[in-house]
């Protein structure tokens, strides 16, 4: 009798946390996304997953674009994505495919030459200024059933291909969509939408998110639900944004819906964030106008619209490089039931902010950008990062986390677990009074009275709720995964500065420090310990 499929992944809320279910247990992501041009032929795709080995990844995120499959209409081509397929088994991977169909960074570059060259059937958008449109319109039928075709086409193929490994767990629906350049999308097919009723499910989203910006022009006006965008709302970027976003959600469902039809894995779309950055002549920043960064793309401020128009959506992440990183994380899990983090920073920062995105926000997983062009020891938190996050994923799901990202603008944190209060500091050397630059890590609450830690840079002091003294009874710095650990050796004396805290050594060197007894640095990343009250 033949061996039953292994089971389709899904999101499920567990704990009241949304987690991905891969093989029937939760997996946590601990990811990195290829170059844009790394899935381009088949020696790039190998060359890519080769710079990968040894550094704790567990899944890549990967373009599949439009322009390879679909070279010539209705032909189909999926000889990069069986390589990709095969790439991925071959190094114990994962793999999130990355849709690039109609829009990629708000431009239509991945595009096939069969629709660039006919923008008389697929119509490109309009702007104010003279600037040549680099995008497709949204509001046009034909691109969006010929975008809808090519995915569903793409998905066909997964289900057949991947039914016996599930090595993709997940896709991306397009990539960092919305209108640079202007507000909104001047096209006439554009403007006729414009200019006639707003659909009635834009007024049932406001009432829903009274948080949306769109939603306090329509209480200045009255809140009427009859007319045109301009004559509801008001002629303002605010509302340009909200009709573009609307534009592009209602493509990007019949996009996911018909995929889904085919293989229903877990659907997401991610943002490119507006910011309070504005550089002039570097446009990735955001900057604060719509059109400066895309306009309609899923940002919080529109999410709602989006949440209305586009169902089939399991996930609208950010892709964070700028901003306050708690923040935006805050924000997408108020709008998005669940976080993943598709594209960040891959250096010391980024690794810091991974743990703060997985053990505060409980965010499914992230995945820096760029990691197969790393060089000597750039990629070295991150790689360190993952190692011990691979330590504890199984536990995370069901104990008490939380995350923290010490630096000189946030020097300590404070973490309340039951009867005791942890408070994390950056790790000092013996005498010295300059931290580490960045001290990073999370703690998990196992037991009443038992935690692990896992991080760089950092000090953790204890003390009661009731402002009582708690002390250590018992340290380990430990190694393995959950529940198998190894004990590698007790902990005390100097390597916990006197029995008063746990240490988990930074990276980079010792902090300087003229103290004349030296202190053991045990390259100490993970520990297990007992607290005591004395109360």
């Amino acid at each position: 009798m033949a061996e039953p499929d292994p089971p389709v992944p899904h999101l499920a809320t567990i704990g009241g946390q949304r987690r991905l279910i891969v093989d029937g247990r939760p997996f946590l992501i601990l990811g990195g996304e290829l170059h844009n041009s790394s899935s381009g032929g088949p020696r790039a795709i190998n060359e890519a997953f080769d710079a990968l080995a040894g550094r704790n990844f567990n899944t890549v995120l990967a373009p599949v674009t439009w322009e390879t499959i679909e070279p010539s209409e209705g032909e189909y081509d999926f000889g990069l994505v069986d390589e990709l397929l095969m790439s991925a088994r071959r190094s114990g991977l994962r793999l999130i495919p990355l849709w690039f169909g109609a829009w990629k960074n708000g431009t239509s570059a991945y595009t096939p030459s069969w629709i660039k060259t006919d923008p008389a059937r697929f119509p490109r958008t309009e702007l104010t200024s003279d600037a040549p449109a680099l995008q497709v319109s949204p509001f046009g039928a034909a691109i969006q059933e010929a975008d809808s075709k090519a995915f569903a086409a793409l998905m066909r193929h997964l289900r057949t291909a991947d039914a016996k490994t599930r090595t993709v767990i997940m896709v991306q629906v397009e990539n960092e969509v919305g209108l640079l350049g202007d507000s909104r999308d001047r096209s006439p097919s554009a403007a006729r939408h414009f200019d006639g009723e707003v659909p009635q499910e834009v007024y049932g989203a406001l009432e829903s998110h009274p948080d949306l910006r769109l939603a306090s022009l329509w209480d200045e006006r009255g809140c009427e639900r009859q007319g045109s965008w301009s004559a509801v709302f008001g002629e303002s970027t605010t509302t340009d944004e909200a009709f573009m976003a609307v534009g592009y959600a209602l493509h990007i469902q019949a996009v996911a819906a018909a995929g889904k039809a085919q293989y229903p894995l877990p659907m997401f779309t991610n943002a490119w964030l507006d910011s309070d950055i504005d550089v002039p002549g570097l446009p990735l920043t955001g900057g604060q106008q719509p059109g400066t960064y895309p306009s309609g793309g899923p940002l919080p401020h529109v999410a709602g619209l989006w949440r209305q128009f586009a169902p089939s959506l399991d996930l609208i992440v950010p892709d964070i490089y700028f901003g306050s990183f708690t923040d935006i994380c805050r924000n997408y899990c108020g709008v998005a039931e669940g976080l993943f983090i598709p594209e960040m920073r891959r250096d010391e920062q980024g690794a810091a902010d991974v743990f703060v995105a997985i053990g505060t926000h409980g965010a499914i997983g992230t995945s820096p950008f760029g990691v197969d062009s790393v060089h000597g020891d750039e990629g070295k938190a991150l790689s360190d990062a993952y190692g011990l996050l691979d330590c504890v994923a199984s536990l995370i799901v069901h104990h008490e986390t939380v995350g923290v990202h010490l630096d000189d603008d946030h020097p300590e944190a404070e973490m309340a677990f039951g009867s005791y209060v942890l408070t994390a500091r950056r790790e000092t050397g013996p005498g010295a009074s300059v931290p580490v630059n960045r001290g990073y890590g999370l703690i998990i609450q196992v037991e009443a009275d038992v935690f692990i830690a896992a991080g760089r840079g950092l000090h953790l002091t204890f003390r009661h709720r009731d402002g009582q003294h708690a002390e250590l009874l018992h340290t380990e710095q430990i190694a393995g995964r959950s529940p198998n650990y190894e004990a590698i050796r007790v902990l005390n004396g100097d390597e916990t500065l006197g029995g008063t805290s746990v240490v988990l050594d930074s990276l980079s060197p010792s902090p300087p420090n003229s103290f004349p007894i030296p202190r053991a640095r045990l390259g100490v990343g993970l520990v297990r310990f007992r607290l005591h009250s004395l109360t």
